[in-house]
């Protein structure tokens, strides 16, 4: 399993720091307001406009969530693979491998997704977070309860 979660770290960082920018554009092009069509027109444009480091805003939760989320799936699939004696190739124990492992994966991708898409917006129009850890913080609030026993 060590190589397994050798190769998810490195899964995670390589594909974060190569995808990143790729995904930003993506993400413009599916919310921009202006007719601006193509990947390249608009990459070139958020370069000139916001400057060449803008193509990696808001990469440090997915860089972080993606390389733990790829060490835990591919160490996590070798282990229930053996634990389910599945073979080489594809069979129903693969299967049920695989889809052990899925529901962590989509609790740790799915609050990366989120914060990742609000500061690949947040140059566009006001400025309203100064980094991610400041993005977490302004949609998570934390309300502390008193709790009170009943007794009858």
């Amino acid at each position: 399993m060590y190589q397994e979660a050798i190769g998810g770290l490195s899964a995670g960082i390589l594909g974060t720091v190569i995808g990143y920018p790729l995904d930003l554009v993506k993400t413009r092009m599916q919310t921009g307001k202006k007719a601006e069509f193509g990947m390249i027109k608009i990459g070139s444009n958020i370069i000139k406009t916001e400057g060449f480091w803008a193509l990696y805003k808001g990469m440090g939760p997915p860089l972080l969530s993606l390389s733990i989320l790829n060490t835990i799936n591919f160490s996590s699939y070798s282990y229930f693979k053996q634990i389910f004696g599945a073979d080489k190739g594809w069979d129903i124990r693969n299967g049920l491998a695989g889809a052990t492992v899925g529901p962590v994966a989509g609790s740790i991708s799915t609050v990366e997704n989120f914060i990742k898409t609000q500061m690949q917006m947040d140059n566009i129009g006001s400025k309203r977070y100064k980094g991610s850890f400041h993005c977490v913080q302004s949609h998570v609030q934390v309300r502390k309860y008193r709790f009170s026993v009943l007794i009858v």
